[in-house]
């Protein structure tokens, strides 16, 4: 059986260098697409792990300290919020903060639940506990240093991240 010598004509050539061409450009946009839904769906799992982490750390801490009475109960921390001034100065991903954010919840996970007036006399010593420590992600050396750190139901520490050489 003979195959007819197509290739020797040009318009066959244009059409199979079309179609080589057109078949690269829609595999790389399709590669952008999925890589764009990809990091979406990983930014809300992560956002999702560390919410349900402190919603069961929370459950835990009611759990273990049940009401005594509906007495004048005075103001109790309900959460910890950190923000990150530098992230994007740094391009720290989002992983990594997410990681130093847990670090810091669990190393502040202790004053959930404590009275406003209790932490608020401890302020200086929540500074130095956050400022003290290195932390290890990812085979890089981060510490943080306390900008601004605002005693209410919610303790919203800035925090500045400096990376130890």
């Amino acid at each position: 059986m003979h195959i007819p010598p197509l290739y020797k004509k040009k318009e066959w050539k244009r059409f199979f260098a079309g179609l080589s061409l057109g078949a690269i450009i829609g595999y790389m946009f399709f590669l952008f697409i999925y890589g764009q839904q990809q990091e979406n769906i990983t930014k809300e799992h992560i956002q999702l792990t560390a919410e349900f982490n402190e919603l069961e750390d929370k459950y835990e801490h009611l759990l273990n300290n049940p009401k005594k009475g509906k007495e004048a109960e005075p103001t109790k921390v309900n959460e910890v919020v950190v923000n990150y001034a530098n992230a994007k100065k740094l391009e720290v991903d989002l992983l990594t903060q997410h990681q130093l954010t847990s670090l810091v919840k669990e190393l502040l996970a202790s004053i959930h639940g404590q009275d406003l007036n209790t932490i608020s006399t401890q302020v200086d010593l929540i500074i130095s506990t956050v400022e003290s420590k290195d932390y290890v992600i990812d085979q890089m050396t981060y510490q943080l240093e306390v900008r601004k750190l605002i005693v209410a139901k919610e303790v919203t520490l800035d925090l500045e991240i400096k990376l130890v050489p």
